[in-house]
């Protein structure tokens, strides 16, 4: 178990960490060069960790002078985590965590030169998970999360633009006025399987899956589970093109972005 988690979390990753959504398993990273740092600890400052709150935060890094970038965390509760390896990190980890729960943690399996801007991410309950799988990347990204023992996973190589939001919840009940009955759904866990483009402005609202490889058009609204290599759009989206997926670079897919997805290679 890596040290400061849950029992309820480490329970969850070994089941959301699965092939589709990430290379890396939870036994991996409990295998890796692990260094425990605290809230009060000014080696946090020298990796570019502002921490602040009257709650109790564990920071594991896998290396303890290598700066992640700009991290600003409050923690408000007991139990939280926050796991960094930044064995490869190119400086370019910025954002902003506010936990409110106890027990919650923000997974950060494996930084690279990749840019990830979280400009909030805001964790309500208590026993919340955020991963951020290998080669995610987000131009401007928020999140925010309702209901005890949710989770938000990023898998492998998402690409993640700018103005996007990820709420697992409405945040505020709607109820029937007749019957008085409660009428929207409880919190979901919201799972981006790998290689996903969120484009522009998009709205990932009680979204419980997006599938390998698939596009989510600029400016959509996204709820219930998404295909694998299928473009949507609109608001509410659908699908308007099956079997299509994306490369980073605008000449093509890399032969590793075409096998990520089961396409041929070296077409």
């Amino acid at each position: 178990m890596i040290p400061g988690l849950s029992n309820s979390i480490s329970a969850r990753l070994a089941s959301q960490l699965e092939p589709r959504v990430t290379d890396i398993t939870p036994q991996a990273l409990v295998d890796l060069p692990l260094f425990l740092l605290s809230t009060g600890d000014a080696d946090l400052q020298k990796l570019g960790i502002i921490a602040s709150g009257p709650g109790d935060l564990t920071v594991v890094v896998t290396d303890p002078d290598r700066p992640i970038g700009r991290l600003s965390i409050s923690v408000q509760s007991p139990g939280c985590l926050l796991f960094l390896d930044n064995r490869a990190a190119g400086g370019n980890l910025h954002g902003n965590i506010r936990m409110l729960g106890p027990d919650n943690a923000a997974i950060f399996a494996a930084l690279d030169d990749g840019y990830i801007a979280i400009e909030e991410l805001f964790m309500r309950s208590a026993a919340q998970l955020l991963f951020w799988g290998r080669g995610a990347t987000a131009v401007g990204c928020s999140i925010e999360m309702e209901g005890d023992d949710r989770s938000v996973i990023i898998g492998d190589d998402a690409l993640i633009s700018s103005g996007i939001w990820i709420r697992n919840h409405d945040m505020h009940a709607v109820h029937d006025v007749r019957s008085g009955a409660r009428i929207n759904r409880p919190p979901v866990d919201t799972v981006l399987e790998r290689h996903v483009w969120l484009a522009q402005n998009a709205l990932l609202l009680n979204c419980q899956r997006v599938g390998i490889g698939s596009i989510v058009g600029a400016q959509s609204l996204v709820k219930g589970v998404i295909g694998e290599c299928v473009a949507v759009g609109g608001a509410p989206a659908r699908v308007i093109r099956y079997e299509v997926s994306w490369g980073r670079d605008s000449t093509g897919m890399t032969n590793a972005e075409r096998t990520m997805v089961g396409m041929k290679t070296d077409v």
